[in-house]
């Protein structure tokens, strides 16, 4: 069977690394002409490391991860520490480990192990525009008029999908009343004391702030409450000044942090929520990640879940004897889960909205998410 994914982001990264260990012929259609670093960072729980292991990329990734000894809540203005959540031992509890990543680091290391695994899989500046199904295959046509045939897609082209809208036309996105700014900072030019992992919040407002590649750089995201809606994307600079204005009121140590990202560049962007979609499949494509269930980023859990439904599509599609079995599997499989944690996101960003308190950050604390299997666990 020759798969075909549209998009080389984490997760159509995966689901060809998933596909090429289950025996597929694959080949991943990235738009962009050359994959670059984003400067951002990404947090990753067992749930989503155990399928980064099964793929062999442990000991790359952990040439550069950070594991904190805890994470520290804290109040906005006085600094002053509302709850400590100390770093179990996830690995003894769990089978695999918590990490902490430059976003870079983890693309890269999924590039290099599909080159070795795959060689030529990955085809770059290679945008797909529309799709024709045609019984049992599936047209890509790209930009430029080239054309490819394909047994199965796998449209994984993010949360602004071009795929999802042309195929299933689902209803507008809908702005959450959030805006946030990313980050990095060089931590040579901090204090040692500011080289931490924090989340700074209260009155509308949270920085959650923490060290990436082996504490080189410290990646922040931050906050706020907004009636008035941004644009949406990841690489929308912004104006400093008016940034730390924004924080202004924060203490001084998260201030200082914040007032020295690299090259002075923060990126701006507006949260959207969009309504669930019932059905992830027509035909023959399929969606993955963010183009099939996106949400907003309040539980770190969005590339895990990309990365989940990676390793079931691929273990459906190996046992099931069609491809439209294989996707009907696929979704009952994955659909209350990341229900779940979409709403459950959601949710979750409105407890930063008021005074600070340990009350307000009830439930914060990992729970059974993390011994999520999609490795080895039962299928729907």
């Amino acid at each position: 069977m020759k798969i075909a994914i549209a998009g080389g982001g984490i997760g159509g990264l995966a689901a060809a690394l998933a596909l090429q260990q289950a025996g597929f012929s694959v080949t991943v259609y990235e738009r962009s002409a050359q994959l670059v670093d984003l400067g951002a960072g990404i947090t990753l729980a067992p749930n989503a490391t155990r399928v980064l292991f099964h793929f062999g990329l442990g000991d790359m990734l952990e040439q550069t991860a950070v594991t904190p000894p805890h994470t520290e809540y804290r109040h906005y203005r006085t600094g002053e520490v509302i709850f400590r959540m100390m770093t179990k031992d996830f690995r003894a509890l769990y089978g695999a480990p918590y990490m902490r990543l430059h976003r870079w680091d983890l693309q890269h290391a999924m590039i290099t192990r599909l080159a070795q695994v795959a060689p030529g899989a990955l085809k770059l500046g290679a945008s797909v525009e529309r799709l024709e199904s045609t019984g049992n295959s599936v047209t890509l046509r790209f930009a430029g008029g080239h054309r490819e045939t394909a047994d199965v897609v796998i449209a994984a082209d993010g949360i602004r999908s071009t795929l999802r809208e042309t195929l299933f036309n689902p209803a507008p996105p809908e702005f959450a009343g959030f805006v946030a700014w990313r980050g990095l900072v060089d931590t040579s030019v901090l204090p040692p004391h500011l080289r931490e992992s924090a989340v700074v919040f209260g009155q509308g407002r949270h920085i959650n702030r923490y060290l990436v590649r082996r504490g080189e750089l410290l990646n922040f995201i931050a906050v706020a409450h907004r009636g008035q809606w941004e644009a949406e994307g990841w690489t929308i600079p912004a104006p400093l000044d008016e940034f730390l204005q924004e924080f202004s009121g924060f203490d001084e140590g998260t201030r200082t942090v914040i007032s020295r990202p690299v090259l002075g560049q923060v990126y701006k962007w507006g949260l959207f929520g969009r309504p669930w979609l019932e059905q992830w499949w027509s035909g023959r494509v399929v969606l993955l990640g963010d183009a099939a269930h996106p949400m907003l980023p309040f539980l770190g859990q969005g590339a895990a879940n990309a990365l989940e439904d990676a390793m079931i599509l691929a273990r459906c599609l190996a046992t099931e004897p069609t491809p439209e079995r294989a996707f009907e599997r696929y979704q009952r499989t994955r659909g209350p889960r990341v229900r779940t944690a979409t709403e459950q996101a959601a949710q979750r960003g409105h407890r930063y909205l008021g005074e600070p308190n340990a009350d307000s950050l009830k439930g914060n604390e990992p729970g059974p998410e993390y011994a999520y299997d999609a490795v080895a666990g039962p299928l729907a």
